[in-house]
């Protein structure tokens, strides 16, 4: 009788653990952490403004830089990236716009942009500066653009990583897609 109460508990402590591991895994992979109401403030306050803004669209192409990009990255929520669990390496970016090449990085939710390529990079986002503006102009098109492929997005590293780093939000956001049903699978593969 005491042999089979002994196997009993061990089994339990067993499924017990087993629970607790895959409950702290699903926190850790699915928290994100929002910065939506740091950026609508920054939007109130005047401190964020759309450069495509009371421009035609052969003057937003003449003046597209990386404050488009920067915008772009904001319509799309991009600044809800975050560093993997247990990880340091922060998201980072490729925005190709025709022959320009931007990169971004995403720290603690604040979104960095510069010129130039990156040798390590988790994602290439790539549009024209026709479509770009299109996105800022009308934050309902940007779905419509990746799903009519008119815009891309071509994944550079592991899909486990960019889960880790939050990037399921992030196309979701971009193609209307989910994957969330997906993430067993993601790490089981």
């Amino acid at each position: 009788m005491h042999n089979k109460k002994g196997t009993w508990i061990a089994w339990v402590s067993v499924i017990l653990i087993v629970l607790l591991i895959i409950g702290i895994f699903f926190y850790f992979v699915l928290y994100s952490p929002r910065y939506d109401s740091f950026y609508m403030e920054k939007v109130n306050s005047g401190e964020l403004v759309n450069p495509a803004s009371g421009l035609s669209m052969d003057e937003a192409i003449n003046q597209f830089d990386d404050e488009f990009v920067y915008y772009l990255l904001y319509t799309i929520k991009a600044y809800n990236l975050h560093n993997a669990p247990l990880n340091s390496d922060s998201p980072k970016m490729e925005i190709r716009v025709e022959d320009s090449i931007y990169n971004a990085e995403i720290v603690k939710g604040m979104i960095y942009v510069s010129g130039g390529g990156l040798a390590k990079k988790d994602i290439i986002i790539s549009t024209s500066k026709e479509e770009g503006i299109k996105m800022l102009q009308n934050r309902d098109y940007v779905e419509q653009s990746f799903v009519d492929e008119k815009s891309g997005i071509e994944k550079v590293e592991s899909q486990s990583v960019l889960f880790g780093k939050g990037y399921l939000n992030l196309y979701n956001e971009l193609t209307g897609k989910s994957l969330t049903g997906n993430v067993v699978r993601i790490y089981a593969g």
